[in-house]
Parts: C-alpha cells; structure tokens; sequence
C-alpha cells in the first residue's frame, strides 16, 4: 500500500524513554502523523557543582539533541572533548543524520569535515541523504552527495529512496539535486511504488511533472 505521509518525527520525551518513530511514509512504517521534528535526549546532572566547573561531560543523547537543533558551537566543543563524531543513539541515529533532518547546513559541513560518514544507517536502514531529503535545504543535499552519499541507496525495510523521500515531501529544490546526480526515478519500493507515485499520492504536481521528464 502506497504511504501517503511522509516522515516526521516524535518530540522529546522523558530522559529515559527511547525515541521511536511514529508516521506513515518513506521514513516509517507507521500510520500516525506527528508534526513535531525532535528527538529524545537526557541531561546530564554533574556530581557536584566542583566536577561541572571542573569539566563538560556531553552525554550522547545531548550531543545528538544539539546536532538536531543546529547548536554548532555545543556540537564542536564535544568533539573536542573526544566525542565519537559518528556516535549513535539506540537507533544507530548519528549527529549527521540529526543535523540534515533539519537541515542545518552549516553543522552539516562541520560533520562531515570531523570525518562524519555519509555510509552510516540507522537501524532501518536509513542514510543521513534520506533524512535530509525530506527538508528544503538543498545545499545540505548536495554537500552529502560531494561527500560521497550513495543518492541510489535504499532502506533495508521498505526500499524507499532519497528521491522518495523528496518527492513524498513536494521538495522540488531537493528533487532537482538528486536528479542532477542521477537519482533514478523508476527504482520501487516493495509495494512497487516510485518517487512519482508518492509525490502523485500526496499532491505535488510540479514534482510529478519534473519525474515525468
């Protein structure tokens, strides 16, 4: 069955809740739609008032939380600090991914000049170019491609593309870049849908027309 939603992804819950996600569309397998484009994250209470001033202990969660809210100045001094810049949360989510979902270009650059791989998955499968593919920014779009994203790539569960995503999502800008790079329009997932059938199922006209050239 063809997924009309696209991906959007559950706030921030309790510190020791999971994050999952809970829409229907090429990012999930779900049928209910949220708005809310957040991950769960912890804080972290230092022993005492003399060990905080002593040191800045980043938490994953926190440092992912940051990489989603764009926070570069944060994201940099944890790098510095020894964080892992490919670290995951318990869905093998990296900062990467994070930072496209929301398209925070610059952080994006940041990412990928730590050494941030553009390979990584989740655990579904999916690859910081998918996330990124369903926002407007182009530019984060294209920097994960220069940097060695595989625009063809499928997830391991559904078999949607970054040109899915794009197209679920109306984001024309974003489907011109994939295009340009050779994202193929006839791949289907496996319910047998293309990006054309999704950008059609969800209304997006001019992105119909530009998969039909």
């Amino acid at each position: 069955m063809l997924a009309a939603v696209p991906l959007l992804l559950v706030g921030c819950e309790k510190a020791t809740e999971s994050v999952s996600d809970t829409t229907a569309g090429p990012l999930n397998d779900s049928n209910q739609a949220v708005e809310e484009k957040a991950f769960a994250h912890e804080t972290h209470a230092a022993p005492s008032a003399k060990e905080e001033i002593k040191k800045v202990t980043f938490e994953v969660p926190a440092f992912l939380d940051a990489a989603l809210h764009g926070k570069i100045d944060t994201v940099q001094r944890a790098i510095e600090s020894g964080m892992d810049v490919n670290t995951t949360d318990e869905q093998q989510r990296t900062a990467l991914m994070f930072a496209a979902f929301n398209g925070h270009t610059p952080l994006v650059k940041l990412l990928l000049e730590q050494g941030a791989s553009v390979g990584e998955r989740d655990e579904t499968g999916r690859t910081a170019l998918m996330f990124a593919a369903t926002g407007a920014n182009a530019e984060a779009v294209e920097l994960l491609i220069e940097a060695g994203a595989e625009v063809n790539a499928a997830d391991t569960g559904e078999g949607f593309t970054a040109l899915m995503h794009a197209a679920a999502e109306g984001q024309i800008k974003v489907v011109q870049v994939l295009l340009k790079h050779k994202a193929d329009p006839a791949i289907r997932d496996t319910d047998g849908d293309t990006a054309r059938d999704f950008a059609k199922k969800n209304g997006h006209a001019e992105v119909v027309q530009l998969l039909e050239k």
